[in-house]
């Protein structure tokens, strides 16, 4: 970074010639935000300071005003030529600043996405995980058979039992079914016996 000061900052001190300088554009790229935002309030500071000084010294030389030192101020170019410095100085600076902190706010958003996208990926790989050890461990699951519009929910040992009694679970457990079995069958009985009449 540059901060030797030319001859037409002579007018300043060499703190302030380096603040200066520390705004050309060579120099905005080698700051950090922390940095920009510290020169922001200096050279607004400054350029406060010889504002007011100006606008104090004209007030002087027209005889508006009582001078503060033994010599009456005669004019405020210098001073005013100073207030230019920092004045320009402080744009720079707020212009780089604006600039970086929409970057790292972007950063920042596209960070989030990220972030939030590989999160949903990591839950929707533990979800079939989580289900599988539901359904393997622990008690065996209980099996839903749909028979005539119900839901009848019996466990494997019942199931199991039941077919080696054997007959149709479906038979056993409803009243009309069974209701229908046996007329069926007996109507066959008296069909075979009207048969063997003839």
């Amino acid at each position: 970074m540059r901060t030797i000061p030319s001859k037409k900052m002579s007018l300043l001190s060499e703190t302030e010639a380096r603040l200066v300088l520390s705004s050309a554009p060579r120099n905005l790229t080698e700051l950090s935000t922390r940095e920009l935002r510290g020169r922001v309030l200096r050279a607004r500071r400054l350029m406060t300071k010889y504002e007011s000084l100006a606008r104090r010294q004209r007030r002087e030389a027209l005889g508006r005003r009582q001078p503060t030192r033994a010599r009456r101020a005669e004019g405020n170019a210098n001073t005013l030529r100073k207030a230019t410095y920092f004045r320009q100085a402080l744009m720079r600076f707020e212009k780089r600043l604006a600039m970086m902190e929409r970057r790292e706010a972007v950063e920042a958003k596209r960070a989030r996405t990220v972030r939030k996208v590989s999160s949903t990926r990591r839950t929707r790989a533990s979800a079939p995980a989580r289900r599988a050890t539901r359904t393997v461990g622990g008690r065996k699951p209980v099996r839903r058979a749909r028979t005539a519009g119900r839901t009848a929910t019996t466990s494997v040992r019942a199931t199991r039992a039941q077919r080696r009694k054997g007959g149709a679970r479906k038979q056993q457990r409803f009243g009309a079914v069974r209701r229908n079995a046996h007329t069926t069958s007996r109507n066959r009985r008296t069909q075979a016996r009207s048969d063997q009449r003839r």
